[in-house]
């Protein structure tokens, strides 16, 4: 098991960590084979904390550099040459990051609005559809599956339930650019638990009539979409 030794220094975010990494790559430290430390020491060796860590893990992993084996721990699973373009690859993970932020300040201003709506005008027919999907979440969250597209279609149903064909005509032209907060390499299981638990408050507000409390519930819930996918501490 490697150690990875020095905190990453002057270097913002999950980026630092996979120039870390890449650098023991590149020194020979790390080598295709080993065993990464465990997260918790992971996080401490490099000076960050573990919701960056895990961005950091979970970039790498989607470009097979890194590989987690259930029960097993996480593995390097590349050579030096994975690393070739890292230049490129941090550059334009950066870009997204900057994006995801534009992204999720848009959902903050319009999505609340769309739950307290909702929470006035929701039938009893849609609101059943909303408890169904999100019990369908559940189930595939359990299953240790992808929920992405059952949380895009949560807050799709969640429009629909506003009864403004309008509003819901420029969500589905913006649906795009939403989605960007939904990149499977973004998903983590805490990620999916803290959706899956915002998406039932809000669920409890619409059932209660209560426009305010949707609105927070919702505000809630995008804040901590916002903590899992930045990595920061809200």
């Amino acid at each position: 098991m490697t150690d990875l030794g020095k905190p990453v220094e002057n270097v913002q975010g999950y980026l630092g960590v996979i120039e870390q990494i890449r650098t023991l790559v590149v020194d020979g430290q790390l080598r295709p084979g080993d065993r990464l430390l465990p997260e918790r020491k992971l996080a401490e060796s490099l000076g960050v904390s573990r919701s960056i860590l895990r961005r950091a893990l979970q970039a790498l992993g989607e470009r097979k550099i890194i590989e987690s084996r259930q029960g097993n721990g996480t593995y390097l699973i590349a050579d030096s040459d994975a690393f070739t373009p890292v230049d490129s690859l941090l550059s334009a993970i950066s870009r997204q990051d900057q994006n995801l932020g534009y992204v999720i300040e848009l959902r903050q201003l319009i999505e609340p609005q769309i739950a307290a709506l909702a929470a006035r005008r929701v039938t009893p027919e849609l609101l059943d559809k909303l408890k169904i999907l999100v019990c369908d979440q559940q189930n595939v969250m359990l299953q240790g599956k992808d929920c992405d597209a059952l949380d895009a279609e949560f807050h799709r149903l969640l429009t629909k339930c506003c009864a403004n064909p309008v509003l819901t005509q420029v969500m589905n032209t913006i649906q795009s650019l939403m989605d960007a907060t939904r990149s499977t390499w973004l998903q983590s299981n805490e990620r999916t638990v803290t959706s899956v638990n915002g998406h039932l408050r809000i669920i409890q507000a619409l059932e209660n009539r209560d426009a305010g409390a949707a609105y927070r519930a919702m505000q809630s819930h995008i804040t901590d979409i916002e903590e899992h996918v930045l990595g920061e501490e809200i």
